[in-house]
């Protein structure tokens, strides 16, 4: 009976820091990125979002910036009074690092700054990053990696949890819903492929069109099949030269 008891107890302890693994530390405020609201305590989405690729590519002329979101969480009571928060960069190395007021409006900037709080009574909000549509992104893809730091309202979270990154760019590129289930049915990704796929259904294949058709299972068994014919079919027109991607290898889809 007493083993029963023991058991029971180290049970229930374990299941409540996996419920309040956002709400461990009692001593001062802190702040840490997570997942979305309706994912944070599912452990497999402890680490989800933390890279969120963006493009221009899709928009018009006249768009000139664009906002990528990221949830952040404040650890430990709530407050009556509105919590600023601190976003500073980080260097990536081997790496074309993105230049704050060229391709990102700087975290310090009002325009950006004014959204970083955590309002009163709340213990969550969405990380709003404001990234230019520079020139240079019709030829390049820089990476903004940035943390969160501790200031005069927060301390640090957990360590693996301090940090989002954003690869920005105006050419066409991999959505971030392009995940392992996509590639079983759809196959490695590259541009060409996706150009491919563009061109196959004349639906743009974006990070919304693509969420919408993961929704449906039969939806992408629908596509994998329109795919696998209209490869086949160009092949067979094209003998001796079957479409390949930017980097010289067969456009296949599983």
């Amino acid at each position: 009976m007493r083993k029963m008891i023991l058991l029971l107890m180290v049970t229930l302890t374990i299941a409540s820091c996996k419920k309040d693994q956002y709400y461990l530390y009692n001593d001062v405020a802190r702040i840490q990125f997570g997942p979305a609201t309706n994912q944070i305590y599912d452990p497999a989405f402890n680490l989800a979002d933390t890279l969120k690729p963006i493009t221009f590519f899709y928009d018009e002329p006249s768009v000139t910036e664009d906002t990528v979101f990221f949830d952040i969480y404040a650890i430990g009571r709530v407050a009556s009074t509105d919590r600023s928060f601190t976003l500073e960069q980080v260097q990536v190395n081997n790496t074309l690092n993105a230049v704050s007021g060229t391709h990102y409006v700087a975290f310090n900037d009002p325009k950006a700054s004014k959204y970083y709080v955590i309002k009163a009574g709340s213990s969550h909000t969405k990380v709003p990053i404001i990234v230019l549509r520079d020139p240079s992104l019709k030829t390049s893809s820089p990476v903004l990696k940035f943390n969160v730091v501790a200031d005069g309202n927060f301390q640090n979270g957990e360590i693996k949890n301090l940090w989002r990154k954003v690869v920005m760019t105006d050419r066409l590129s991999q959505p971030a819903a392009w995940n392992a289930t996509v590639t079983l049915f759809f196959g490695k990704y590259s541009v060409e492929k996706h150009k491919f796929m563009i061109k196959t259904t004349g639906d743009k294949w974006d990070q919304v069109f693509l969420t919408y058709v993961l929704t449906d299972f039969s939806l992408v068994q629908y596509y994998q099949a329109i795919f696998q014919t209209a490869i086949v079919d160009y092949n067979k027109a094209h003998p001796g030269a079957p479409m390949r991607d930017e980097n010289q290898e067969l456009i296949t889809f599983p």
